[in-house]
């Protein structure tokens, strides 16, 4: 559950969670070649690459600065949930990971933030503008690298294709006009009332969930950018083979059954993606060792 908007300092969290990704050179370790984690994937399937890259110029009718304003207030209703976990070394690694992905997209520019928050719940979530927020409860489930870019790739898809905005839009008795008035009133000044009502938005939009097409299509695209960046694309697969796995009645699974397809359907869906690939990539062991380091550390 999705606890009431908190007073918090906002840009000191946000700060804490902004990390620096030049000192981890992801570039020289994956390659971007044949040599990389995803191997020749990497440019099998270019057309569809391109798609990543052009895709945000198909999606119009609010522009990137209300977008990341509405970004921060529905960063400030998870955050006001479930705190970042207090370990710096892995939200740097995770901070790193995720700016390596989004680098393989157009939206690069964004001022994309990373964070494992504390939580028992497995899931993970995206706000407008480039927030992005993994719980521990699902880093825990997680067994390589790959496999943690594969979760953020879906999430950055989200962001991309600015589904949140869509979900909201559905929600705001104004449509997507009303969503921007409300975004826009922040740097005019915004009432109580407004605030209340955004916040409620917000709420609503992550007890909901996405459309399930959606999250199908950020499945589809997010195995893509994740190619892109060369990690194995058939590392989200994993990840829903391992959700679809554990107990339903697992209380920490409630939350992301109510707002996504059942794991099996997704699995379905991404299935003819996956028939564009080779064969799953072995972990290279450089790869692992990062990952146990500061992931292991933490389980």
């Amino acid at each position: 559950m999705i606890a009431p908007l908190q007073t918090l300092s906002l840009p000191a969290l946000l700060l804490m969670l902004s990390f620096s990704a030049h000192a981890f050179d992801f570039g020289s370790v994956l390659g971007g070649g044949d040599d990389s984690g995803g191997g020749s994937n990497v440019f099998d399937i270019g057309e569809m690459i391109s798609g990543v890259k052009d895709i945000s110029r198909t999606i119009t009718g609010i522009d990137e600065e209300d977008e990341i304003e509405i970004g921060r207030d529905a960063a400030a209703v998870l955050l006001g949930a479930s705190k970042p976990v207090n370990d710096p070394e892995l939200q740097r690694y995770v901070n790193r990971i995720g700016r390596w992905v989004v680098n393989q997209t157009d939206r690069a520019h964004l001022p994309w933030r990373f964070a494992v928050l504390r939580s028992n719940a497995v899931n993970a979530f995206a706000t407008p503008g480039g927030n992005i927020f993994i719980t521990d409860g699902l880093l825990d489930l997680l067994t390589s690298e790959a496999e943690l870019a594969a979760v953020i790739s879906h999430e950055v898809a989200h962001v991309i294709q600015k589904h949140h905005i869509k979900a909201m839009s559905s929600l705001n008795t104004s449509g997507l006009s009303g969503v921007i008035k409300l975004a826009s009133a922040t740097r005019e000044g915004r009432s109580n009332q407004m605030t209340t009502q955004l916040v409620g938005e917000v709420k609503d939009m992550y007890l909901r969930g996405l459309d399930k097409g959606d999250e199908f299509e950020a499945d589809s695209m997010g195995t893509v950018i994740a190619s892109r960046a060369g990690y194995d694309p058939f590392a989200l697969m994993a990840v829903l083979q391992t959700l679809d796995s554990i107990d339903p009645e697992n209380s920490g699974l409630a939350l992301l059954y109510k707002t996504h397809p059942p794991a099996s359907d997704r699995l379905d869906k991404l299935e003819p993606v996956l028939e564009q690939f080779d064969e799953p990539a072995e972990e290279s062991p450089m790869l692992q060792k990062r990952f146990n380091k500061y992931v292991g550390k933490h389980s």
